[in-house]
């Protein structure tokens, strides 16, 4: 456990995204809009819907809602988030908030949509519960997290790479599995204690492509928080050489001119009984 000098899991993840709140918005952010509209489909959301994005990041769920007539509110930790998500899409409402603890009372909304909010929580099954009470009786929560590497090219690749040349036992604070609601059974387990129903585990099937076997390399310490973590602790030497593994295998994905690897998520969908 953390001493109070320490920062936790949640602080790092935090900080993180304070920090690489555009380099998101202009690498990974490219992907992750892809799963807007399915998890905003998923929640049945409409004109009038009301609607709450927890983690929502550069805003793109929020935004699609309001064009979809809802009355949207996006929120997220990171500051610097918000304030992207702001000027990027001025006619929805953004605001700072903890996913773990609303600042909404209970039975606010019509839809709760998260998107890749879930793999940086310490306590994802408090957020879950949260998503529940805001939810009234009859309304659809959504959320997307990535497949497993065994489906998922480029966590295949950079996981592969840093099994074979460093080592995934860094000093991290405690924090949940990456891919635990990756598992369709563990999310229908989770779902359930939460008091949710009809829940469905499906696949989007998503893309990502860049220019250059290097991008593969940069997309990680530009957005991303859990990975660049886990490479910034390993010694010289094996960054080094997971870097040169990463570049190396990209090239196999070349296509039309430049590289495409499969980014697949993981869509789970229910309703509040």
């Amino acid at each position: 456990m953390a001493s109070a000098h320490e920062p936790t899991f949640k602080d790092l993840e935090q900080q993180g995204w304070i920090a690489k709140a555009s380099g998101y918005a202009a690498w990974l952010g490219e992907i992750t809009r892809g799963a807007a509209d399915p998890l905003l489909d998923a929640t049945r959301v409409t004109r009038g819907t009301r609607l709450l994005d927890v983690a929502s990041g550069p805003g793109y769920g929020a935004a699609r809602a309001t064009a979809r007539g809802a009355k949207a509110i996006g929120v997220d930790f990171a500051p610097a988030m918000v304030e992207h998500a702001r000027r990027q899409f001025p006619d929805t409402e953004y605001r700072e908030g903890d996913a773990e603890n609303l600042n909404f009372g209970d039975s606010r909304f019509d839809a709760v949509t998260c998107a890749f909010g879930l793999l940086h929580m310490a306590d994802p099954d408090r957020a879950i519960a949260e998503a529940a009470r805001v939810l009234a009786v009859g309304g659809h929560y959504a959320f997307t997290v990535w497949a497993t590497p065994d489906r998922h090219q480029f966590f295949e690749l950079v996981l592969g790479a840093i099994k074979a040349h460093g080592t995934l036992d860094v000093p991290l604070p405690p924090a949940p599995s990456l891919f635990r609601f990756s598992d369709a059974e563990e999310c229908r387990r989770a779902l359930t204690q939460a008091g949710f129903e009809s829940i469905t585990v499906t696949e989007i099937p998503l893309v990502w492509r860049c220019a250059s076997p290097q991008d593969a390399v940069d997309v990680i310490y530009t957005s991303t928080v859990r990975t660049a973590m886990l490479l910034e602790r390993q010694t010289p030497e094996a960054r080094e050489s997971i870097h040169r593994a990463i570049i190396e295998g990209t090239v196999k994905f070349e296509q039309d001119g430049g590289y495409a690897m499969d980014f697949p998520a993981v869509l789970v969908a229910a309703h509040k009984a």
